[in-house]
């Protein structure tokens, strides 16, 4: 299984998660590229190219049948590898509280609730360039519904830190004005769309028309917020054990 975290997060934001599903499966999870303690080149800073390197990583190993979570960003990293690369090594993918699209559209206003325009984004890139801490801060009370312990908090904190801020704003600018409603109806693998229905980062209802499009895929509510797998790791767990194992009957 190959984990793809979100915008700002590192491989360490699955540390809820990692040992009790590598307990059925073998799990891979890294920093992307300007995140955690992965490199932050100039340039590359594009959910395109994050996507070609989950590609050029699935190639190096060798890995088939390789089943994909994608948190957040990382969802839409999935969808533009499907886009570019088909579903070449991929058996099947888990989309965990990511809307479609987080722009305001002339079709759409189910996206992002933080960024989703020139304005808002002009904002973020500004608060990224003068107060990244505070944006880190902020992600903690966004991204969760419910208390978790103050250790937890600072190590999320602290894992943010790591992150490029400039490239971040970069990203961030490619990553929000994409829209990939297009690409879902053309995914014909197995797939798990979980949605935090205390979610403050989205309109849940932007998430949940990821289940709605995407031809036999399963969907579920928790209630929790946009990190529901740091919030209701064990329900988490269980459904992607059960869910790479095959056992959708159960999910």
């Amino acid at each position: 299984m190959r984990v793809c975290l979100g915008w700002s997060g590192s491989r360490h934001y699955f540390d809820y998660n990692a040992e009790a599903v590598g307990r059925t499966c073998q799990v891979y999870r890294y920093d992307a590229r300007f995140h955690g303690d992965s490199d932050k080149p100039e340039w590359g800073h594009r959910v395109a190219r994050l996507a070609a390197d989950l590609h050029d990583f699935l190639q190096t190993l060798d890995l088939q049948e390789v089943t994909v979570v994608g948190t957040s960003m990382g969802a839409s990293t999935i969808w533009s590898y499907i886009e570019l690369f088909g579903e070449d090594r991929i058996a099947r993918a888990v989309f965990v509280d990511q809307a479609p699209l987080q722009n305001l559209a002339e079709d759409w206003n189910l996206g992002s609730t933080g960024c989703y325009d020139a304005v808002s984004l002009a904002r973020l890139q500004t608060t990224l360039k003068y107060d990244f801490r505070g944006v880190a801060l902020g992600n903690n009370d966004a991204c969760l519904s419910q208390h978790i312990p103050q250790k937890a908090t600072e190590h999320l904190i602290s894992e943010t830190l790591k992150a490029d801020a400039s490239a971040l704003g970069k990203l961030m600018a490619d990553h929000t004005q994409a829209d990939w409603r297009s690409v879902l109806p053309r995914i014909s693998i197995p797939c798990l769309n979980l949605v935090g229905s205390k979610t403050m980062c989205f309109n849940a209802k932007g998430v949940a028309y990821v289940g709605e499009n995407i031809p036999g895929c399963e969907q579920v509510y928790f209630d929790a917020g946009h990190w529901l797998y740091i919030e209701m790791p064990d329900k988490f767990n269980e459904l992607i054990q059960r869910f790479a194992a095959g056992d959708t009957e159960k999910v």
